[in-house]
């Protein structure tokens, strides 16, 4: 009985085990970002949204997380479930690499732009194979179709080249690498703008 209590204490603990940040960005990313435009001049990263909640690594925040993802699911116009795959994503992404300010709304854009029909933010199969973690850490194969492992996975990849997204060429630089696309950085530039206008319920 101990030993099933201890795993669902686990399961349930958002913070507990993350998964290890590989220490270079792969030819993939860093190539792709040097050989697309940059910003144009004046351009910005997108406005600050409402942080996901502190996490917490000798607690579970999967309370806290579901609640601000239900606070904020109506205005942005997300399922809350989608919404709590993109916070975490962020908590993790803040305390393995403070540098890079991630935004959940920068998750959400390239959810926007590039998700077809209703499946979750779509992770190029490069990036997957070398930034793919599992986000529930529950001893499961990462999945690409899991909305909390795409997440997680595309975050790791936005922050594994060392880039500050909260300034404009960091941003640009990250997103860039990601995308391969000017066309779609710049549309996923206005949308996580527009998510980080969401208002609490």
């Amino acid at each position: 009985m101990g030993v099933v209590a201890t795993g669902l204490v686990l399961l349930l603990t958002v913070g507990v085990r993350k998964p290890e940040q590989p220490a270079e960005p792969g030819p993939s990313v860093r190539a792709t970002a040097t050989t697309i435009a940059g910003p144009s001049p004046g351009a910005s990263a997108p406005k600050d949204a409402e942080a996901a909640p502190v996490d917490r690594p000798d607690a579970s925040d999967l309370a806290q997380l579901d609640a601000w993802a239900r606070r904020l699911a109506k205005s942005a116009k997300l399922p809350d479930n989608v919404l709590a795959a993109y916070g975490r994503a962020e908590m993790w992404l803040r305390d393995t690499a403070p540098g890079c300010h991630l935004s959940w709304a920068t998750l959400a854009g390239i959810g926007q732009v590039q998700a077809v029909g209703a499946g979750p933010l779509p992770v190029p199969d490069q990036t997957w194979q070398q930034w793919s973690a599992r986000a529930t850490q529950d001893g499961k194969p990462t999945n690409p179709r899991n909305v909390d492992d795409a997440a997680l996975t595309a975050a790791r990849a936005l922050c594994g080249g060392g880039a500050d997204l909260a300034t404009a060429q960091g941003w640009w630089t990250a997103v860039l690498g990601y995308t391969s696309s000017a066309a779609d950085t710049g549309d996923i530039l206005t949308a996580a703008d527009a998510f980080a206008t969401a208002a609490p319920a």
